[in-house]
């Protein structure tokens, strides 16, 4: 069973829809691996829509695996939160101690504003 998530970037915006997918599979890889360390990357330039895939990836026993994606129409900071905000909604016991990204600056935003205070974003700029 999958869940399926359909939102706007905040309550009053629907024009720009943020599609969230996550099976129980997942939900449960990332309560079991993603509560030390987490990965967030996008494609950038990989199909014909110009829509970025946002994934959520946890270190496991056997490596690196996808355990949330979204969709987003652009890779504004509230278009990513708003990702990860569903993500966290689905998964409320997700609270991960460090997020590593690439050195994005709105996906950093994105992350800082969903879990306020306590998490550490780890920037790699290459």
């Amino acid at each position: 069973m999958s869940s399926v998530y359909l939102c706007g970037r905040d309550d009053s915006d629907t024009s720009k829809p943020v599609f969230v997918h996550m099976s129980l599979f997942q939900q449960k890889l990332l309560l079991r691996y993603g509560n030390k360390v987490c990965l967030i990357d996008a494609t950038h330039n990989t199909t014909v829509y110009d829509m970025p895939l946002f994934m959520i990836c946890v270190p496991t026993n056997s490596g690196y695996v996808v355990a949330a994606s979204f969709l987003t129409t652009d890779c504004q900071a509230v278009s990513i939160e708003a990702g990860v905000r569903a993500i966290q909604t689905l998964c409320p016991d997700w609270k991960p101690q460090f997020v590593m990204s690439d050195y994005c600056e709105a996906q950093i935003a994105a992350v800082e504003a969903v879990f306020p205070g306590f998490l550490r974003v780890i920037s790699l700029k290459v």
